[in-house]
């Protein structure tokens, strides 16, 4: 009888503990969901949504993270697609997670890229899990492991109509084929000065694409140089030079290798004035890093801030988060959002105690990720608690004084 009430008071013990909050425990855990990614088919050219069911299993094989492994040498490339995030039209940007199916043999793969790192991972599958997968035959190769380049120059007279010519009255067009990991990078060089100006990761829906030097005057006394990246489902530019007036300006095309070898700069073309008031000497160069670094593109693919930034929704249900209804969602501060976030890192846990608030759910977005809670106030005499509870897991805490006080201003708005 004493063993059994001692195990009893025991177990009282361990309950208390937990109900009180005895001891730190991280609450945020922002997942991706797949009720929020839809899945696009953009294979041969054609962009078409999948169903439901399909999406949710495409992520769930990316988030397998103890199914990977290695690339395979020598594989076939089958059907790509791209996972996107479903609530973009609440503001938040966040990049694609891109998809391909491979094989060797008779062995599939599911390979999936990082909308963070650019990171391929393969998953190794079974085809009767992934039944939508029908072409799968083909010959086995190698893909190339750096930038392949093929230069094509062409006379002045059959250039097209914004090509610019160089010195030699010739244009170039680049053909470029990109591995399936790395960036490829534009580096600017002017009065010593080095600038990385624009990053183009590796994709699978760019793996091929036509690099070419065009201008544009736009009925203004300026033109403008642009380096422009064409593809199939592809088009990107970047402007590297804008000549005011009608100063000269020389354009020299440098030899490319057939290949860029990885973290060397590679000249590409050199702009030149000899204007007396403005001389200009600039250089753009190629550089291929098999890393992808976090740089300030101003390009497609959201490497930088955004990505990075944690965004707050107060809302009363789903269906308003979902349809972005402006009319009853409320944006946090991507101050205050931040302030919850690091307050959710690590909390004591506890039964929240009061009611629900009449907005009922706030949602914490990041990169795709989200996490929502139901928000719970207590009110006392010169104050009043805030809890949240996570509405999957069910564990709660309450907001400490500060960050309660900036929560409840916009709940109670």
């Amino acid at each position: 009888m004493r063993i059994i009430k001692r195990q009893i008071l025991s177990i009282s013990l361990v309950s208390s503990l937990f109900l009180t909050g005895c001891g730190s425990e991280r609450l945020l855990q922002l997942k991706p969901l797949p009720d929020y990614w839809e899945a696009i088919n953009f294979s041969n050219g054609s962009f078409e949504p999948v169903p439901k069911k399909q999406s949710a299993r495409l992520l769930q094989t990316c988030q397998d993270t103890k199914n990977v492994v290695k690339m395979p040498k020598q594989y076939r490339t089958l059907d790509t697609y791209g996972l996107y995030f479903s609530l973009q039209n609440i503001g938040t940007y966040t990049s694609p997670i891109e998809l391909q199916y491979i094989a060797q043999g008779n062995q599939f793969y599911l390979t999936c890229r990082s909308q963070k790192t650019f990171r391929l991972s393969a998953h190794p599958i079974k085809r009767a899990g992934h039944p939508w997968l029908k072409q799968t035959s083909g010959q086995d190769r190698t893909p190339v492991t750096a930038p392949t380049l093929k230069v094509h120059t062409f006379d002045k007279a059959t250039k097209r109509k914004q090509e610019v010519a160089d010195v030699s009255n010739q244009v170039q067009r680049v053909a470029v084929e990109l591995p399936s990991k790395g960036q490829l990078l534009l580096i600017e060089e002017e009065d010593g000065q080095k600038e990385t100006i624009f990053g183009l990761p590796a994709s699978f829906t760019y793996s091929e694409f036509e690099l070419s030097l065009e201008k544009t005057t736009d009925g203004l006394p300026s033109t403008t140089f642009t380096l422009q990246f064409k593809g199939d489902q592809y088009l990107n530019q970047r402007d590297v030079l804008r000549n005011l007036g009608k100063r000269p300006v020389k354009l020299t095309y440098h030899p490319l290798p057939d290949t860029l070898p990885a973290d060397k700069t590679i000249p590409y073309l050199t702009f030149r004035s000899t204007d007396t008031e403005q001389p200009v000497t600039k250089t753009i160069s190629l550089r291929y890093e098999t890393d992808v670094k976090d740089i300030p593109v101003h390009g497609f693919n959201g490497i930088g801030e955004d990505n990075k930034k944690i965004h707050g929704f107060l809302h009363p249900n789903d269906t308003v988060l979902r349809e972005a209804d402006f009319r009853q969602l409320s944006l946090l501060s991507d101050k205050l959002a931040k302030q919850v976030a690091d307050e959710l890192k690590e909390v004591t846990l506890e039964t929240p105690q009061g009611n629900r608030a009449d907005v009922r759910y706030l949602t914490l977005i990041q990169s795709g990720k989200l996490q929502t809670f139901d928000v719970y106030l207590k009110a006392r005499a010169n104050k009043t608690d805030v809890y949240l509870k996570d509405i999957r897991t069910k564990k709660a805490a309450k907001l400490s004084g500060e960050v309660a006080a900036n929560l409840l201003i916009e709940v109670e708005e």
